[in-house]
């Protein structure tokens, strides 16, 4: 697998860093014919991946510690990108109850 340096400046904002891998992301579900929601799954594997890699833990407690980072991410990019909110259990796609 080729990969491209991405050129330019720098990328020291941790947004421009998601931004960037969120484009690569889509980038390679178009190149392969894949729906862009096929990143999810693409994100998700590769940092279970990561994490299988550089951590000397049992993979029960990765699985764990990679749990609590998704809570992280999401509060994270709700800082980033302001996120939709999510309706209530009770609530229908309108917002009524």
């Amino acid at each position: 697998m080729e990969i491209k340096i991405i050129k330019g400046d720098q990328l020291s904002d941790p947004r421009q860093r998601v931004l960037a891998i969120e484009a690569v992301t889509r980038s390679i579900c178009e190149y392969a014919g894949t729906d862009p929601a096929d990143a999810i799954m693409t994100l998700l594997t590769a940092a279970v991946h990561l994490q299988s890699q550089y951590s000397p833990r049992p993979m029960a407690e990765n699985i764990k510690t990679l749990a609590g980072c998704l809570g992280s991410a999401t509060v994270a990019a709700e800082g980033f990108f302001s996120l939709r909110s999510v309706p209530a259990a009770n609530q229908n796609k309108d917002g009524a109850e």
